[in-house]
């Protein structure tokens, strides 16, 4: 049988929201589907979602607030859960050991899905067990894809998944993305790092830490050039001209950033889990950290 990909298609959902739902798994313990609806508002997942779905809030089932010491008072609104507060939203939406877990979203083009996504990688879930669903709420309802308001209440679990130790494949630090903006910012030197956020953030005009700019060194390309018009995530081939349509060596890229590390995340799924790209890195901390860290160095 193939292995599924992390990229799933509306058909590929639909073939799994019968004998996979977590009913029949009540009655007969086999391993469930779960679709997790991501939103940073609830409303949006009562105006509609796919049936069987549970919500999960962007900002406390996927990112905690905090006051973290290398960035002294200043309130952080996407720092990385823990992994036992990943295993208890796990155990809130009712996943069990050897169930699947699909991520959507309506509204964010699948970035807040992507964040579910990269934090059960970067615990270790089982990578054929975690899906995005590609293009989110738009596609489903494009296809045909039968939607509901009623809510289902997850099947209580009797253990929780086992997740492991934090994957630093998966995730740069601030002395990773320091180190590797000494390589970048000289003329000539490696492309390492790109800034996936607004123009106006890389300009430095739009002032989202207590300073703005860019890391040294960066290249630019915007988030959104990653998403096709019909909102499904560009191919393999896409994502590479992108790239060097931006100056970008692919094989030089190390980590993407962009404020908390959510739009960072959606590229690096395109690119680490599409095309292929296996050393490119998700900074989470991102500019909410750097850009609030006198002593690291900025650009304009």
């Amino acid at each position: 049988m193939e292995k599924p990909q992390p990229l799933v298609t509306t058909d590929w959902v639909i073939s799994r929201l019968g004998p996979a739902t977590e009913t029949h798994r009540a009655s007969s313990g086999a391993p469930a589907t779960h679709l997790v609806h991501v939103a940073a508002d609830r409303a949006e997942f009562e105006r509609g979602h796919i049936p069987g779905a549970v919500f999960a809030d962007i900002h406390t089932d996927l990112a905690k607030s905090g006051r973290p010491a290398e960035t002294g008072s200043v309130k952080r609104m996407y720092l990385v859960p823990t992994r036992e507060e990943v295993a208890a939203s796990l155990a809130a939406w009712g996943v069990a050991p050897g169930d699947r877990v699909v991520f959507y979203d309506g509204a964010g083009m699948n970035r807040l899905a992507i964040r579910g996504y990269w934090l059960l990688r970067l615990y270790r879930f089982p990578s054929d067990r975690v899906h995005v669903l590609d293009g989110g709420l738009t596609a489903w309802a494009a296809n045909d894809g039968p939607m509901t308001t009623d809510e289902t209440a997850p099947v209580p679990v009797e253990s929780t998944v086992p997740l492991g130790e934090l994957d630093e494949s998966l995730i740069a630090t601030a002395d990773d993305l320091l180190a590797w903006s000494s390589e970048a910012a000289a003329p000539g030197r490696p492309t390492r790092i790109l800034d996936v956020r607004s123009i106006d953030e890389y300009l430095g005009t739009d002032v989202r830490a207590a300073r703005g700019g860019r890391i040294p060194g960066a290249l630019y390309r915007v988030f959104t050039e990653f998403v096709a018009p019909d909102g499904r995530l560009r191919t393999a081939p896409d994502a590479l001209a992108i790239l060097r349509g931006g100056g970008v060596d692919p094989a030089e890229l190390r980590a993407t950033y962009c404020q908390g590390g959510v739009r960072a995340a959606l590229v690096w799924f395109v690119l680490h889990e599409i095309a292929g790209l296996t050393e490119v890195r998700n900074y989470a901390g991102s500019w909410e950290e750097w850009g609030n860290r006198p002593e690291l160095p900025v650009e304009k």
